[in-house]
């Protein structure tokens, strides 16, 4: 919905030909082509906003017994009473040839013959800006290309010449008229009424019509007047609306709508509307839309999704939800995933598969030692995935991972890798250095471990001989398991 305060500059330009049924009681003053007069265009100068058009409509002085002598497009009629929308001695703007000139008629009689004296007044303004204020009193006036404002009288007359100011009255004889759907879902009546309402028109519009005019029209909105329009429904009149928009204005509409609304949208979205919409959805919105699929949709939605899109979904994920409910996904996607993902989107992925995964990951990266050395480093603060994915690692890969660690990583990661491992390729190292440097780590490892050992069996034997009462106990025996020396007592 459009902010209060939202400037609309546009361009002015001639527009359409337009034809005021000129009889032969006219004059003209600074008139050159009256027969081939256009409107004035407004062409946007930002692309968020639509073309429109002023609109002709001027009048005469009040005349006691005629009324004003009021001038509109293909209509000229003396008006009698304070009909709405008609004011004595108004102005219209349009082009005659290039120049702008500001309309306007008045009665005069020569030679004993009322005449209409149709006077042109050039001006030399090039931008009009459209100010929204958020209620009904939006502003019009002409101004420079930046929507400054140009201090002058014609601003007054732009107020009623802009086309919103006959569309509020359109909206209130909605209200008070069975209009036929014929007319209704005509593309003149779009095209004369729809397109240029305003966001505080389509709230109106959204209060008085019932659900089926609402399903005729929603065909002629704009998508951000649709927006508007589906901001302003009731949940019900949303739900009404919905079934009856296009798959383009169901796309468009779903893209820009808050949480509550797509809480409503998206369960009743079929699996083409699915598929349609998710391939265009910008990273934030797959995060924003996907909590609220069905279990059907759901699955429908995932198969779609880039892997972009499916990263970005998982990225919060927890382990649980990333190995049960994206499960197969992840499964059927990692051969691609662990080729593409950057490094801290790998580590963050790497560390919530579950061993199962992480072999599929290992079998995937048959050629890649830089990504294999990436792997290894993300999961080094979890030994149990670390072996899980190094034992699903072939003779080559894990030959190779052992020849490109250097000091510093050997120390950190060698011990808690598979000791067979290890075992089973020491000799087809390329560097003797390095298959020594190996094996010196994983000495001063086990040292470490032997001299903790004994420090432990002291203790529990301390223990058991300041204890008498514990009774007999057989003695401690270490056995290995798994790289880690366990005490029995």
């Amino acid at each position: 919905m459009l902010m209060s305060g939202k400037k609309h500059v546009f361009k002015m330009v001639p527009g359409q030909k337009f034809s005021c049924g000129f009889g032969n009681y006219e004059t003209y003053s600074n008139i050159e082509n009256p027969r081939s007069m256009k409107k004035v265009k407004l062409i946007p100068v930002s692309e968020e906003d639509d073309t429109l058009e002023l609109s002709i409509k001027f009048c005469s002085d009040f005349l006691d017994r005629l009324g004003m002598y009021c001038v509109e497009e293909k209509i000229i009629q003396y008006i009698r009473d304070d009909r709405p929308g008609y004011y004595e001695n108004s102005s219209s703007f349009a082009y005659d040839n290039d120049r702008l000139v500001k309309l306007s008629v008045n009665w005069g009689i020569r030679n004993k013959t009322g005449y209409h004296d149709f006077i042109g007044e050039e001006l030399k303004y090039k931008y009009l800006t459209w100010e929204e204020s958020g209620a009904d009193d939006d502003k019009y006036y002409f101004s420079d290309k930046e929507g400054n404002i140009i201090d002058s009288p014609d601003n007054k007359i732009l107020q009623y010449s802009m086309p919103h100011h006959d569309t509020a009255k359109v909206i209130e004889d909605i209200t008070s008229s069975k209009i036929p759907k014929s007319v209704l879902i005509s593309s003149e009546f779009a095209k004369t009424f729809f397109k240029n309402l305003t966001g505080n028109q389509l709230e109106i519009l959204a209060d008085i019509l019932n659900n089926e005019k609402l399903q005729i029209l929603a065909k002629s909105l704009t998508n951000k007047q649709l927006q508007v329009l589906a901001e302003n429904l009731t949940d019900g009149q949303f739900l009404a609306l919905v079934d009856h928009l296009t798959n383009h204005q169901l796309q468009a509409l779903t893209h820009t709508l808050d949480p509550e609304k797509l809480r409503i949208i998206v369960p009743i979205l079929n699996k083409d509307q699915i598929t349609n919409l998710v391939k265009d959805l910008n990273l934030d919105q797959v995060k924003a839309i996907f909590p609220h699929f069905k279990t059907d949709q759901f699955m429908e939605a995932i198969k779609t999704i880039s892997n972009d899109q499916f990263v970005e979904l998982i990225k919060d994920a927890s382990e649980e939800v990333i190995n049960v409910i994206f499960g197969e996904t992840v499964r059927s996607r990692l051969p691609v995933l662990v080729g593409t993902l950057k490094e801290d989107q790998l580590h963050n992925l790497i560390n919530k598969l579950d061993h199962e995964k992480l072999a599929i990951v290992a079998r995937e990266l048959t050629d890649d030692s830089d990504k294999i050395q990436m792997v290894v480093k993300s999961l080094v603060n979890n030994p149990e995935k670390l072996k899980s994915f190094a034992h699903g690692m072939s003779h080559e890969q894990f030959t190779e991972l052992l020849d490109n660690l250097g000091a510093g990583e050997l120390r950190d990661i060698i011990h808690k890798l598979p000791y067979e491992k290890i075992l089973s390729v020491i000799g087809d190292l390329r560097s003797k250095d390095q298959s020594n440097a190996i094996i010196d780590v994983l000495k001063e490892k086990l040292n470490e471990h032997s001299k903790q050992n004994k420090e432990m069996i002291e203790m529990l034997k301390q223990i058991k001989d300041d204890m008498p009462d514990i009774g007999q106990a057989p003695d401690f025996t270490i056995v290995d398991i798994n790289n880690d020396s366990l005490l029995f007592i």
